[in-house]
């Protein structure tokens, strides 16, 4: 009988002490996210500015591209020639509506 209480006993402190390590691991993650969020935190917007830095090819002064000639068309929207074929059947049942 004795020996059944002392391995009720054993398993019960195994089980809490594997709930303690859970909790201890989940305090550190939380005490090392505070302590991250308080030395670096938000240090407001940066103190330089590069004004508007082209990228295009070959505007920009840091191009290794030539420009070309005549100037450059407008790039198309979302660098996609052409609309799907099935958003324009949307588009077209959204005016109807």
């Amino acid at each position: 009988m004795n020996e059944r209480k002392d391995v009720r006993k054993q398993g019960r402190w195994i089980e809490v002490r594997g709930w303690l390590f859970v909790c201890a691991l989940a305090l550190c993650f939380l005490l090392y996210g505070l302590f991250m969020y308080f030395m670096i935190g938000d240090k407001g917007p940066p103190g330089w500015n590069f004004g508007a830095v082209k990228d295009i090819p070959g505007e920009s002064i840091y191009s290794t591209n030539q420009p070309v000639s005549g100037g450059t068309a407008a790039p198309e929207p979302q660098h996609v020639s052409q609309k799907p074929l099935q958003a324009e059947i949307d588009v077209g049942k959204e005016s109807h509506e």
